[in-house]
C-alpha cells in the first residue's frame, strides 16, 4: 500500500484546524508569566530578548513514591506530567488557545475517509545521547502505547498496527481500525513519543528541551538544558528544578521567602489577595479543567439511579464556585468539556432542589437519611473545602457526609487509592475535546474509569461518536453520550475552573494556557529570568 494509495487528496493540517475552529473550538486569552529567585542573571528588560541562564525553581504538589518520568504513567498527576513534558514530546501539541501545533511532526494529513493519518517528521531532531530521531521510533512507540498498563493504550486503541508503516526516514502512515476526524488531536496531542527500543525509564532519554539529570521520588528532580533542541534558542534556563511541596500555604511560603520561582495551583483565596497586593504575579486563564465529585456506581448506596440524582440535586455550584474558587470558575452543568467541540448545551442548568432531592432519596429507601463517606485530598487547591462545604449542603437533604482525607500521594495512585474509593473527587484538565475524556472515563475498558462505568450501549455510543465522519453525526452521538451521563452518570462536576499559578516578578516568557497549568507542555521552554 502506497501512500498515495492511502492518501489520494490529502487534507492539509491547516484543513484540519478551520474544521476544528468551526465546530466550536473556544480559544482563550494570552499573556505573559513572570517567576522570580537570585539566579545571577543581568537584568533585562520585558520588551528585549529573553535573558539565557538560572535555575527555575518550581513547586508542585507532590506524588509520593509515583513521581516519575516514565512516559506511559504521565498523565497520572500534573507533578509526572511536568516532569515528563519537560524531557519528552509528542507528534502534535496543543497550543494556549487550545490550537494544535507541529511539535516532532512537522505536517500531517488525513485520506479522504479519515481511516488513515500520515504524519511528516521533523528533520535535524536528535535524542539526548545524539542518537537521529526517525520514523522507526514512532512505529516503536505506537506498539510501546499498546501495551498492557500504558496509559497512553488509549490512544492508539484505534491504531491498526500490523499495517503501521514508514514510507522514508520521516514519514509514517498510521492506519486506523476505524474513521477518526479527530486522531491527531484527541489521541497524538495527549502521549509521548519514546526512542525505538526504550524499555527502562529511570534513567530517560527524550527529544525535549531538558535533559534528566535526577530524580528523588517526593521531593525533587533535575534536568539540564537541552543545547541541541530543535527549536532554536529555547530553553533559555540552564536548569530545572521541580520540587515537591504537597502542602498549599509551605508552596506559598517559599516563592514569597524566594525558596522557588514558581508555584503551581496557588489557593484560590491567596490568588484574589494577590490580585490586589501585586506582590507576587499570577499566571491566569480560562481553562478547561473541571471539578468533580464522583460515585462508583457499582457499590451502594450509589448502584441506585435516584441516589445519583439525588446527590447532583443536593449541591449549591454558585456556593461552591463563589466560597471555594473565590470566583475563579464558573458553574458547571454535570459534564466535562465545557466549550469545546460538540459540547451539548442544550441540556438544562442543573441548579440545587433540596425537595427533589429528599424525594428521590425517600423513593430509594433513605426517607430517614443517609450517611456516607467522602474521601478527599489536597491534591488542588479547593477541593478539601469544596468536600467540607458539600457536607453542609448534603446535611438540608438529609445526607450525612462524612469527609475522611487521603493522602495526596495516595489519592490518585492506582496502586493505592485511586480507582478504589466509592465517594471521591477528581481534577480532569487538558480536555481539548470529548475524546479526550469519554473514552478514558466511562467507557468499559478506560483507564481512568472512577465511576465504575460498563455499559455496552454506552461503549457502541462512544465508538459511534469517535468515528462519526462528519460534524453533524459526531454532535448527535456525543449529545446522547453526555445525557446518558447528565440523566445517570456517576460524576457531579459543579465548577469550571480557570487554571491559576503563582510567580514572583523576575521570570517572563510562559504564556497562560487553556489547555494546562504553568503553560505547559511548554511553560518551562519559554520561561526566562529578568534579573
Amino acid at each position: 500500500m502506497s501512500t498515495q494509495d492511502v492518501f489520494g487528496e490529502p487534507v492539509s493540517r491547516r484543513a484540519f484546524l478551520t474544521g476544528a475552529t468551526r465546530a466550536g473550538l473556544a480559544l482563550g486569552a494570552l499573556g505573559p508569566l513572570a517567576a522570580c529567585g537570585n539566579n545571577g542573571s543581568a537584568a533585562v528588560t520585558s520588551s528585549g530578548p529573553p535573558r539565557r541562564g538560572g535555575r527555575l525553581r518550581v513547586g508542585m504538589v507532590g506524588g509520593g513514591k509515583s513521581e516519575s518520568f516514565n512516559p506511559s504513567t504521565g498523565g497520572n498527576t500534573l507533578i509526572n506530567l511536568a516532569m515528563v513534558s519537560a524531557v519528552f514530546e509528542g507528534l502534535v501539541r496543543i497550543g494556549p488557545d487550545l490550537s494544535l501545533q507541529p511539535a516532532l511532526a512537522s505536517d500531517w494529513q488525513q485520506n479522504a475517509d479519515a481511516t488513515a493519518w500520515e504524519f511528516t517528521l521533523r528533520e535535524g531532531v536528535t535524542w539526548h545521547d545524539g542518537k537521529p530521531f526517525t520514523a522507526d521510533d514512532i512505529i516503536y512507540s505506537m506498539h510501546w502505547m499498546a501495551q498492557p498498563g500504558n496509559g497512553s493504550q488509549g490512544s492508539v486503541a484505534n491504531v491498526d498496527l500490523a499495517r503501521l508503516k514508514r514510507t522514508s526516514a520521516t514519514k509514517v502512515v498510521i492506519p486506523l481500525k476505524k474513521p477518526d476526524l479527530q486522531f491527531p488531536s484527541a489521541a497524538m496531542g495527549v502521549c509521548w513519543i519514546v526512542q525505538d527500543g526504550a524499555k527502562d525509564f529511570t534513567r530517560p532519554v527524550g527529544t525535549g528541551p531538558f535533559r534528566f539529570q535526577s530524580l528523588s521520588p517526593g521531593q525533587q528532580s533535575v534536568c539540564m538544558r537541552n543545547p541541541h533542541y530543535w527549536e532554536h534558542g529555547k530553553p533559555y534556563v540552564d536548569e530545572l528544578l521541580i520540587e515537591s511541596i504537597t502542602d498549599d500555604t509551605a508552596r506559598l511560603n517559599a516563592l514569597i521567602a524566594g525558596q522557588i520561582d514558581v508555584m503551581a495551583q496557588i489557593p484560590f483565596v491567596q490568588a484574589k489577595a494577590q490580585q490586589s497586593q501585586g506582590q507576587l504575579k499570577l499566571i491566569t486563564s480560562t481553562g478547561t479543567t473541571s471539578y468533580m465529585f464522583y460515585m462508583r456506581i457499582d457499590q451502594p448506596p450509589f448502584s441506585d439511579p435516584r441516589v445519583r440524582q439525588a446527590m447532583r440535586l443536593l449541591i449549591d455550584r454558585k456556593a461552591m464556585v463563589e466560597n471555594v474558587l473565590s470566583g475563579f470558575g464558573s458553574v458547571a452543568n454535570d459534564l466535562v468539556g465545557m466549550g469545546v467541540p460538540y459540547y451539548d448545551t442544550s441540556l438544562p442548568q442543573r441548579s440545587v432542589d433540596i425537595e427533589q432531592a429528599k424525594s428521590l432519596l425517600a423513593k430509594a429507601g433513605h426517607g430517614s437519611g443517609l450517611t456516607v463517606t467522602l474521601q478527599t485530598s489536597p491534591v488542588g487547591p479547593g477541593v478539601v473545602e469544596s468536600a467540607t462545604l458539600l457536607a453542609d449542603q448534603a446535611a438540608q437533604a438529609g445526607v450525612h457526609i462524612n469527609v475522611s482525607q487521603v493522602s495526596p500521594t495516595a489519592y490518585f495512585d492506582p496502586t493505592l487509592s485511586y480507582l478504589k474509593m466509592p465517594f471521591a473527587q477528581s481534577i480532569w484538565t487538558g480536555v481539548i475535546n470529548l475524546n479526550t475524556f469519554y473514552p478514558y472515563a466511562i467507557q468499559s475498558n478506560g483507564g481512568y474509569n472512577e465511576t465504575h462505568w460498563h455499559d455496552p450501549h454506552t461503549d457502541a455510543l462512544i465508538a459511534e461518536a469517535t468515528q462519526a465522519t462528519s460534524d453533524a453525526a459526531a454532535a448527535t452521538a456525543w449529545g446522547a453520550v453526555q445525557r446518558q451521563q447528565w440523566d445517570e452518570g456517576g460524576y457531579v462536576v459543579w465548577a469550571n475552573v480557570n487554571n491559576i499559578d503563582a510567580t514572583s516578578t523576575r521570570v517572563a516568557g510562559i504564556t497562560p494556557s487553556r489547555f494546562l497549568l504553568l503553560g505547559l507542555p511548554t511553560g518551562f521552554a519559554d520561561a526566562y529570568f529578568t534579573s
